[in-house]
């Protein structure tokens, strides 16, 4: 039997480029590259995302509310129409006259009540806006991770169907030389048993791979994945650039929007009288009989409530606790953000080892089991110490294997930490 390298060891290398998939938004946030196939995923499941339409409508509501703020008025006018015709004693008409008035009402701001409003609205817009940002990146780290995991699914595949290659040449080359004596029947079984257990777990990678497919059209809907090719020059960018370049994550962005907008509330709470005032203006029209003419008026008046009791003073202390939540929720989050980028870079140092350490590992084994082909070609061990030898090699593989989706992934959550998009 000749020497021959592990034709499963290969997939290791594609999947190495396929740590790119989290590379993607580095480049676009750094170089200002388009990755296409990524980013059209990330639009893809945006389009089909709950999530999504929920973060457009408080946007779209957000904006309507600013154009509020902006009108003069605190709220929608409103029309009165009234008319009498004379009153009635008994069931008849008891006199001719006739009284209409006509007049149109609006609500209006308190002092200093509609700057704090437009205050409040465009906070209340870069909150949402935040929101929006916030959602699209994790739908992002959704397809990032969903692309990782069939690109790991895939390189397990393609690992299981060598090693079922390699084992099936192997047992037929033991089949052969048992009949001519070479060998014992025993070694034919041996052979057998560990190409059909390689056979099993090569259904199983089948299982996965299908599963996380199943996954990736049920996010993005879409049947193909990013290129590997496009992506794989993007698996050496430097981290502490990227980090340095980063600007500040959508979470802490909301978090002070949220902030502002409660202190918008809050000073227009505190600017309210409860209802607002009313300025009112009408005509009215006064006819005593037929053919006598008329009075005519003007109506002009103004309603201003007293703005005093528990109601007032339950809206700014609700206004307030707002302010006091956001507040608090805006310090944890600053917390976890940098708790999270810490654990995101220290993630990468020691993916970076442990894929190393793997690497040197399978090379070695690999190295191994060459020797051991040589070995068992030329009669200097038996079967069972190559198969032993076989499969420490192919743990290897996986492993590195693991090691290289681990340091992808770690890659591809720094991203999501720091707020990159494709």
């Amino acid at each position: 039997m000749t020497s021959r390298k592990p034709a499963w060891r290969g997939s290791a290398g594609w999947l190495l480029a396929a740590c790119a998939l989290c590379a993607i938004p580095v480049a676009s946030a750094v170089e200002g590259a388009n990755t296409p196939g990524l980013s059209q995923a990330v639009e893809a499941a945006w389009q089909r995302a709950a999530d999504a339409r929920r973060a457009e409508g408080e946007a779209t509501r957000a904006d309507a509310n600013r154009r509020i703020a902006r009108s003069f008025a605190a709220d929608g006018p409103s029309l009165t129409y009234s008319r009498d015709d004379g009153g009635w004693y008994e069931g008849s008409r008891a006199g001719s006259g006739r009284e209409t008035e006509v007049g149109i009402s609006w609500p209006l701001w308190m002092p200093g009540q509609r700057r704090a409003a437009m205050e409040a609205a465009r906070a209340d817009v870069g909150w949402a806006d935040a929101n929006l940002a916030q959602a699209r990146l994790e739908i992002a780290g959704q397809v990032r991770e969903a692309a990782w995991n069939v690109a790991a699914r895939q390189a397990g595949l393609e690992l299981a169907q060598a090693r079922v290659g390699f084992l099936g040449r192997l047992s037929e080359d033991v089949v052969r030389r048992v009949g001519a004596g070479d060998l014992a029947r025993s070694d034919a079984l041996s052979a057998r048993a560990d190409l059909l257990a390689a056979e099993a777990e090569l259904a199983d990678a089948q299982r996965e791979l299908h599963a996380s497919q199943v996954q990736w059209r049920v996010l993005t809907g879409l049947d193909t994945l990013p290129d590997a090719d496009e992506i794989e020059n993007e698996a050496h960018v430097d981290i502490e650039t990227l980090v340095a370049r980063a600007g500040l994550p959508p979470s802490l962005a909301a978090a002070e929007q949220a902030v502002r907008r409660a202190e918008g509330e809050a000073t227009v709470a505190r600017r309210s009288l409860g209802a607002a005032p009313e300025l009112s203006i009408g005509a009215k029209e006064e006819l005593d009989g037929p053919g006598v003419r008329g009075e005519r008026s003007v109506m002009v008046s103004l309603s201003v409530p007293l703005g005093v009791g528990a109601r007032r003073t339950l809206a700014r202390a609700q206004a307030q606790t707002e302010v006091d939540v956001a507040s608090a929720e805006l310090t944890l989050a600053r917390s976890r953000h940098a708790a999270d980028l810490e654990a995101a870079r220290l993630a990468i140092e020691l993916a970076d080892r442990q894929l190393d350490s793997e690497r040197q590992r399978a090379g070695l084994m690999t190295e191994r089991m060459q020797l051991m082909q040589q070995s068992f070609a030329a009669g200097e061990i038996d079967l069972a110490a190559l198969l032993l030898t076989t499969r420490q090699s192919a743990e290897a593989d996986a492993d590195l294997a693991r090691r290289q989706a681990d340091h992808g992934l770690a890659h591809a959550r720094l991203l999501q930490v720091i707020g990159m998009l494709p």
